[in-house]
């Protein structure tokens, strides 16, 4: 085996391996959120995650490393983090947990969207096909669900929304930046666990915002209180699972394209099957399934298709 396929085959194994960890975070979220508020299970993973985080900035910048510190942008895409993460999670207070998380997966599909919208790239004739096709795929995940569980459908869609906007953001931010502006001594694991770094910091301060506003205006969504052992163990396990996958995602793309790693990503679904089904004697629907698989198979295509050079 050669180099490049080793380098391959490990960011298969870290990408396999995080999106596989991120089904348990989002069943330790659901079970949270049966005794605690959505904003508070929110708030205190991204404190969590960015206190862990946080050792590893120090010592790489005590080392020499060129790492920025906190930047203006960084507060843009930590709400967009902050929203689809708050989402995500309260539509898992209502939604099985493969559902929630098969309905989430339309983000792809929005990214071309937004791609296209914002960004202003061209997008090839197969390709709105496929977003087209996944879309209605969505549609045949959410109608039963919509019949079910009501307005909650829509949460993991409002979800996957502002997470494909956090990763259009990042892709103009990328491409306008001054080179200058970016730590360029820095490998990619490093800008990436700064990014999540800054990105967990100011969805905190954010969500601590909301929290102190909601109070007075939707208690049941950010009431606080203080937490059970049981329960200080949980978030704690919650925030060390998200730190954990997003340094694994970041590793994963040191080693390996993005077309290589996008079909593992799906195994995400497969994790949230079980963990429903575990934990929570869940067992999605055969609608779920049919609209499950069009999502995957739409997302699949979009990812590895080889665009012409000024086509994405």
């Amino acid at each position: 085996m050669n180099p490049t396929d080793t380098s391959q085959w490990r960011g298969l194994f870290w990408m396999s391996v995080a999106v596989l960890t991120i089904p348990a975070s989002d069943a330790i979220a659901k079970v949270l959120g049966q005794t605690l508020s959505i904003g508070q299970v929110t708030t205190t993973r991204f404190m969590i995650q960015c206190l862990l985080l946080l050792p590893l900035w120090l010592w790489w910048r005590h080392r020499n490393v060129r790492l920025q510190g906190l930047k203006l942008r960084d507060w843009w895409l930590g709400g967009l983090v902050a929203s689809a993460v708050l989402f995500l999670f309260w539509g898992l207070s209502y939604l099985p947990l493969a559902n929630n998380i098969a309905i989430f997966f339309v983000e792809p599909l929005i990214l071309v969207l937004f791609s296209k919208w914002f960004l202003k790239e061209r997008v090839s004739p197969r390709r709105w096909i496929a977003v087209t096709v996944g879309l209605l795929g969505a549609l045949v995940v959410i109608r039963p669900n919509i019949e079910a569980y009501g307005w909650a459908t829509v949460l993991p869609l409002l979800a996957a929304t502002a997470y494909a906007a956090y990763l259009t953001s990042t892709r103009a931010l990328r491409e306008s930046a001054d080179p200058s502006h970016w730590a360029e001594a820095a490998n990619g694991l490093q800008k990436s666990v700064r990014l999540q770094l800054m990105i967990s910091l100011t969805a905190s301060v954010l969500m601590l915002m909301l929290m102190g506003i909601g109070q007075t205006l939707t208690p049941a969504l950010t009431g606080v209180q203080w937490p059970t052992a049981h329960e200080w163990g949980l978030l704690i396990l919650l925030g060390a699972l998200a730190a954990f996958a997003h340094v694994l995602i970041a590793l994963a793309f040191t080693h390996a394209s993005a077309s290589i790693l996008a079909p593992v990503q799906y195994l995400e679904i497969l994790g949230a099957v079980f963990f429903g089904w575990w934990l929570f004697q869940e067992w999605p629907d055969a609608l779920t399934f049919v609209g499950a698989a069009i999502i995957i198979g739409s997302g699949l295509y979009i990812a590895m298709e080889k665009p012409h050079p000024d086509v994405i």
